[in-house]
């Protein structure tokens, strides 16, 4: 049941807080005053934990499932979150404020977290949005110059990254310097008619929930008596 709730809302930190009160009862019995701290078990068996996970960064890793299908996923829950909440806005460009859904504005406030262990991998250009997506060493290009260069090259924002290659190169428009400096960063990014592709933490792997977790966690050194 924790998995399940976990796995669709960012709980509150009360809930939280109750849940690992039931854990630490059943684990100490009586009042759950046990003399070891609640981090130290919730490490692993190789740190010297018991191998609970940590609630908080459990409940988030789960989240950034929901994330990794947003992106990388086609069906229907998708297609309606694009259809209904995003509206034709980039994932990475929709706006926290405003919207309706509490769940749904807990999901975009993890997008930095994500964006930090997601590697966007240019293929053909023809699925990546060449402004919002973090395609340019983990960034995006609005990130890092703003809707000046939006302007100046004439595109409009619903561009591909497609849009600025022309027979396997890139063609930006060098009208400005910020454009000459993003066609300067862009020169080493090899293009191919492969698919573009997004992957998880390094190159080669997808999105799994024990992927993130373990990305994500508080680590500690390992002790040789596990």
């Amino acid at each position: 049941m924790q998995t399940y709730w976990c796995s669709i809302f960012l709980l509150p930190k009360h809930i939280v807080r109750q849940c690992e009160r039931f854990l630490r009862e059943f684990l100490w019995g009586g009042q759950g005053l046990g003399k070891v701290k609640w981090e130290e078990v919730c490490k692993p068996l190789t740190e010297g934990g018991l191998g609970i996970r940590d609630m908080k960064t459990w409940n988030k890793a789960l989240l950034l499932k929901q994330i990794w299908s947003l992106l990388t996923v086609d069906n229907l829950w998708v297609k309606w979150c694009h259809a209904y909440l995003l509206r034709s806005t980039n994932f990475w460009a929709a706006p926290v404020r405003g919207l309706l859904s509490w769940s749904w504005r807990h999901i975009l406030l993890l997008r930095p977290l994500a964006r930090a262990h997601l590697i966007y991998k240019c293929g053909s250009g023809e699925r990546f949005s060449l402004w919002f997506d973090p395609w340019l060493q983990g960034d995006s290009i609005h990130a890092l110059y703003g809707r000046r260069v939006m302007y100046d090259t004439g595109l409009g924002s619903q561009a591909r990254v497609k849009d600025v290659l022309r027979e396997g190169q890139w063609c930006w428009p060098q009208v400005s310097g910020d454009l000459m400096e993003i066609q300067h960063r862009v020169s080493d990014i090899p293009v191919s008619t492969c698919p573009d592709s997004i992957f998880w933490a390094k190159v080669g792997d997808s999105f799994s929930t024990s992927r993130a977790w373990n990305v994500i966690r508080s680590r500690s050194s390992t002790v040789g008596w596990h």
